[in-house]
């Protein structure tokens, strides 16, 4: 604990917040400028947010998930614009989906300005959720509804009545069921996350749990369970961008290996292979991999909220990981990861700072 506290310790309150507003407003005129096409940033993955617009204003009638569905749905009433639904993103890039952050790590700004004000920097030195909000792309939007489904989880977990308990339930399977709308795979992690509350983890468990879940990816990839996943990472070889880290499941063999590789490479991003790569790697990876290695160190204090999200991080990340092969894609992909383990990070040390307060006032 005092080894967090001196890190966090180092800079003054009043520091953070001028770099939290720093780049606040540079965000703001970064955008700026992307709108009008000065600043161009391509972080790869193909842009769909062509398909869209095309699809909310009526130009093709094939629907590949429930956003473009939204937005025709938006403009049969008049109301969708491709400038203002971007705007809307933004805004929630910007402001809404930080404050989410905050909110379910239950830091309060009157309590801890300092982990209030580390908390929002960190959202908001993510560059792709800045890229992704610079035009109708859905994950913004996914992300969005991602946090506010981990709020009604908390809801739910922390209700003291039977009719709130049952009422954050029910919302919190309706919200799984509309991700799965949007991406299939980010609404089935989050549901499934949903059966394995009761888990309770230590260092040893987690380790031993970890190995367990290993062998069961071993065994459903060697049973043909996961050809759908592997044969789409096919696909990726065949396309015009070609594959990024080469790496095939067909050897059952080689499965574990190849997990743990595609994890190194597109979880944490360490296959670099152009400045931005390595950009996404300070700003991204790094901030994400010591918090990472912070919760699970700190693991035996997860409460139910936090085994939710640490659950979610492994069905949803182990899906794509198989499943994609593309370096663009991964940094979409992995918000949602990136995400969890943000707010995992900051309500375990909160937590601890809790335990540390009260055991000193018992001392004295």
């Amino acid at each position: 604990m005092r080894n967090n506290q001196q890190l966090f310790e180092r800079f003054s309150n009043s520091n953070i917040f001028l770099l939290v507003t720093a780049i606040f407003f540079s965000k703001i005129i970064a955008f700026v400028l992307m709108e009008y096409d000065i600043l161009i940033i391509n972080l790869g993955g193909g842009s769909d947010a062509n398909y869209y617009n095309s699809y909310a204003e009526g130009f093709t009638d094939t629907a590949v998930n429930i956003w473009p569905v939204l937005l025709r749905w938006l403009n049969d009433f008049g109301l969708y614009s491709r400038d203002l639904t971007t705007y809307f993103l933004f805004f929630l890039s910007l402001i809404a989906i930080p404050i989410m952050v905050v909110r379910l790590s239950g830091i309060t700004f009157k309590r801890n300005q300092k982990y209030y004000l580390y908390a929002l920097l960190v959202c908001l030195i993510h560059p792709t959720i800045f890229f992704f909000s610079t035009d109708i792309f859905r994950d913004i939007f996914m992300a969005f509804s991602f946090l506010l489904g981990c709020l009604t989880v908390k809801w739910f977990l922390s209700s003291h009545s039977v009719f709130g308990t049952v009422f954050y339930f029910l919302l919190s399977v309706v919200i799984g069921f509309f991700l799965i709308e949007i991406r299939p795979y980010l609404g089935y992690a989050y549901l499934l996350s949903l059966l394995f509350l009761k888990i309770k983890f230590t260092k040893s468990r987690a380790f031993y749990l970890g190995l367990l879940y290993l062998g069961l990816l071993f065994a459903a990839n060697y049973l043909g369970v996961l050809d759908l996943l592997t044969e789409y990472r096919s696909g990726f070889e065949e396309s015009e961008g070609g594959s990024t880290l080469g790496l095939s499941f067909s050897n059952p063999i080689l499965f574990i290996p190849n997990f743990i590789i595609s994890f190194l490479g597109q979880m944490l991003g360490l296959y670099i292979t152009n400045p931005l790569a390595l950009v996404l790697f300070v700003l991204e990876t790094v901030p994400f991999f010591f918090m990472l290695i912070y919760v699970l160190k700190n693991i035996k204090l997860a409460d139910s909220f936090v085994r939710f999200l640490i659950i979610f991080f492994i069905f949803y990340g182990s899906v794509w990981l198989i499943g994609n092969d593309n370096l663009g894609t991964a940094v979409r992909l992995r918000i949602y990861n990136y995400l969890a383990i943000y707010i995992s990070f900051f309500y375990i040390l909160r937590l601890k700072r809790s335990s540390f307060r009260k055991s000193s006032s018992n001392r004295v």
